[in-house]
């Protein structure tokens, strides 16, 4: 390749990648091996990440491999790879080579040929030599390759299925699909074929005439009146039908008919799929380590990546069956994929962990050593910061802690380590441990290695909870039981310290407890679950157990104790609270008064958290309406009828204030006027009604005195009955109608794979409801 296309080439690869591209993504490691020739390019003092960015930025000559010397840090670039001619690889306890992995930019749908229409073949090649073939190539853009296994045969083309009308059918040749960054990267391209049509069941729920291939990926995307999983695409007539179904649901795809030849069947990759490279029609048969039954693609994804007996590196996935093969090996690892031809069993390989540093947020995550599933790379300095919300804290669970030890001893220094700092504390990670719990709501997890050995690595799932204890000094705070609000664990023994300024008081609200109702017992800390209060060791215990909704605590000191106990019978959702300071200008007088409210002071009926200034100048005269409003709960009530034992909680009734003592007995004048007003309007309508009912009599008893009264006659009561009749037959054969026509309520999402039966939902309605799915 001379000068002038490899700047084209780079201009149209820059293109093609963002500008955070982790190079060494493109590049595939062979550990422990180098090339026998002498390097076109030698680079001192680089990482590995560095070493490959040179590689694919060279413009001097065509780097398609190099070596890593991790011993000296030094990078030699290659203008071939061991697969050309007269190259080999040699052993070398340092070095590691690297080749490019082009093919990693492409799917692969074994037994498929898109076109005999090419616009190139190159003969004796490899895959990954034809991948890159394709991608490097500047006469026309290359879209995908054709490639015969058997002879080694490279077909570029310039075209996508849309415009050849398909794929075809073609035993020994694998057609290559350039991965497209729109739409289309959400759905995996299963080729040839169609969901089965299953009796009684609408398999597709909408379609949609004269669109393009990502325009119905488009739709799938964007419908929201269905869950739309799958589509079908028939190029010939650019039509395109949506289904909630994937293959798994259906026994599979129709293959054989001619007419499929025309149509593609996609299905959506969740989270858990776009981890793995899928090969479909492919499979590691006999390696595998671990057989599920009755799932889904989606959940076979997921329980390789959370498998912790073994390191899961790729699944088959038969469709017919719904059966998840896992497995520690991949095609590499076996001397490449089995076809499976037109039998539908597919094959799943775990995607590399690239990322070596990171800012995490949220609720939960993932996160591995760089290279995962495969042994980690030499000389890393890693670093990932995990965030959760205040007031919580991480627990880390690791599925794999395999490091590589120099000796018995671990945690030495310059040995690969996994650290992770915590308020400042530092723990180093020994090999095999299972769980870490934080102590604050932000962790650092480090990685470092050095040059001499390499091991699997790690791999961890984050997930954020509510701390059992602490030790609490913030104006404002929040503890919750662990779990809430989905349960407490069994034996928990918890205890919180809220700790005040001197002369600064605790103001503590529960907004909901739900803990395990105490039968025909006292709630005291010995029986059952139950959450104790305590000042200090001279005031006896306040306990709480059962159910209650909203309760306050006013303390009388600057110190608060929360305990919390459960036992290993029955859990409940737990408790949520939070609390705040109280300084001294909130408080009455009255030092040694409990009471929360003052007439100089504005209250609202809420608890929020404010600052309130503690300087000894300010006093209570100062508050002006711009002054900070300190927000207090004053109407808070329990709802159960559990006791409290040494009550000590604000009960509101008992200590209004008197401005809302006022509005309590304005409230109480209210009701009972409403209440008199009812009472006497109830009087008037009875004598109005008596009186109209006495004066009918009266003129009854004068109609009966001159004749017989009938209301109707016997030909209008005859012609009247048989009206009533008939329009009963009318409702009844209106409501057969009803439920003759098709519903939403007749459309159910029958699994016959994984529930064994078909079940179909039928909800009876006085009217019937258009069906939204297109047969």
């Amino acid at each position: 390749m001379d000068t002038f296309h490899f700047v084209v080439w780079i201009l149209s690869f820059c293109c093609l990648v963002q500008s955070d591209i982790v190079y060494k993504s493109l590049f595939h490691r062979m550990p422990k091996l180098r090339m026998t020739v002498f390097p076109i390019k030698t680079l001192n003092n680089l990482s590995v990440e560095a070493c490959a960015r040179s590689c694919v930025q060279e413009s001097s000559f065509d780097c398609q491999s190099f070596d890593m010397d991790n011993k000296i840090q030094s990078c030699r670039l290659h203008n071939n790879t061991h697969e050309s001619n007269d190259m080999a690889l040699i052993v070398s306890k340092s070095t590691d080579h690297y080749r490019t992995y082009f093919e990693g930019l492409f799917h692969r749908l074994p037994n498929h040929l898109l076109t005999f229409d090419h616009k190139r073949q190159i003969s004796e090649i490899s895959v990954e030599q034809c991948a890159r073939m394709c991608v490097l190539e500047v006469t026309f853009r290359c879209l995908g390759f054709d490639y015969e296994v058997k002879h080694k045969n490279c077909w570029l083309t310039d075209i996508l299925p849309s415009a050849s009308h398909g794929l075809i059918p073609q035993v020994n040749t694998d057609y290559y699909e350039r991965q497209s960054s729109g739409p289309l990267e959400y759905f995996l391209n299963f080729g040839y074929g169609s969901l089965q049509q299953l009796e009684g069941e609408h398999i597709y729920h909408k379609t949609v005439m004269g669109v393009s291939l990502v325009a119905c990926a488009h739709l799938c995307l964007a419908e929201n009146s269905f869950k739309c999983t799958s589509f079908d695409y028939v190029f010939d007539d650019k039509s395109c039908y949506l289904s909630m179904y994937i293959a798994a649901n259906v026994y599979g795809l129709v293959t054989t008919r001619t007419d499929d030849k025309n149509v593609a069947h996609y299905e959506y990759k969740d989270n858990y799929l776009r981890r793995f490279y899928p090969t479909p029609y492919s499979a590691v048969l006999g390696h595998n380590e671990k057989t599920v039954t009755g799932v889904t693609p989606s959940a076979c994804a997921r329980k390789c990546l959370e498998e912790n007996n073994f390191i899961c590196r790729s699944f088959d996935y038969q469709v017919k069956e719904g059966t998840c093969l896992l497995s520690t090996k991949t095609g590499s690892d076996v001397g490449g994929l089995i076809s499976q031809g037109t039998s539908q069993v597919h094959h799943f390989e775990m995607k590399p962990n690239f990322d070596c540093s990171g800012h995490l947020k949220g609720s939960s995550g993932y996160l591995a050593s760089p290279n995962w599933p495969r042994n980690y790379g030499h000389n890393l300095n890693c670093s990932w910061t995990i965030m959760v919300p205040k007031f919580k804290i991480i627990k880390v669970s690791f599925t794999h802690l395999q490091l590589f030890k120099e000796s018995r001893k671990s945690c030495i220094q310059n040995s690969d380590r996994l650290l992770i700092v915590d308020k400042e504390q530092v723990s180093c990670l020994e090999n095999n441990v299972r769980e870490f719990i934080s102590q604050s709501n932000i962790i650092t997890i480090l990685f470092i290695t050095n040059s001499k050995g390499d091991a699997p690595g790690f791999r961890l799932q984050f997930k954020t909870d509510w701390a059992c204890g602490g030790h609490y000094t913030d104006t404002y705070g929040e503890i919750s039981s662990p779990g809430w609000p989905s349960g407490y664990p069994p034996t928990q023994n918890c205890t919180w310290k809220i700790e005040a300024p001197p002369t600064v008081r605790i103001y503590l609200t529960f907004v909901k407890v739900d803990l395990e109702e105490h039968i025909k017992r006292s709630c005291h800390h010995s029986s059952y679950d139950v959450i104790e209060i305590s000042e200090d060791s001279a005031n006896s215990s306040t306990f709480l157990c059962g159910r209650y909704d909203h309760l306050t605590y006013n303390s009388t000191g600057n110190i608060l104790y929360i305990y919390f106990t459960s036992d290993s019978r029955v859990e409940k959702s737990g408790f949520h609270a939070f609390y705040t300071f109280v300084y001294n200008k909130l408080l009455s007088n009255n030092s040694n008064s409990t009471e929360l409210y003052d007439s100089n002071f504005t209250y609202k009926l809420e608890l929020l958290p404010t600052d309130i200034p503690e300087s000894g100048n300010y006093s209570i005269n100062e508050v002006s309406e711009e002054s900070p409003v300190h927000y207090i709960d004053l109407h808070l009530q329990p709802t159960a009828e559990t006791p409290i034992e040494k009550s000590n909680f604000t009960l509101q009734t008992e200590r209004l204030p008197e401005i809302f003592r006022i509005e309590k007995d304005l409230h109480l004048v209210i009701v009972i006027l409403a209440i008199a007003f009812s009472l006497v309007l109830a009087v008037l309508l009875g004598v109005i009604y008596l009186t109209c009912r006495h004066f009918r009599r009266l003129h009854l008893k004068e109609c009966q005195q001159k004749g017989p009264l009938y209301l109707f006659n016997d030909d209008d009561s005859s012609i009247y009955d048989k009206d009533n009749v008939m329009n009963g037959e009318a409702e009844k054969s209106r409501d057969r109608d009803s439920e003759s026509q098709p519903s939403l309520a007749d459309v159910s999402f029958i699994n016959p794979t994984y529930d064994g039966s078909s079940r179909q939902l039928l909800l009876p309605s006085c009217t019937s409801i258009p069906s939204a799915v297109n047969s």
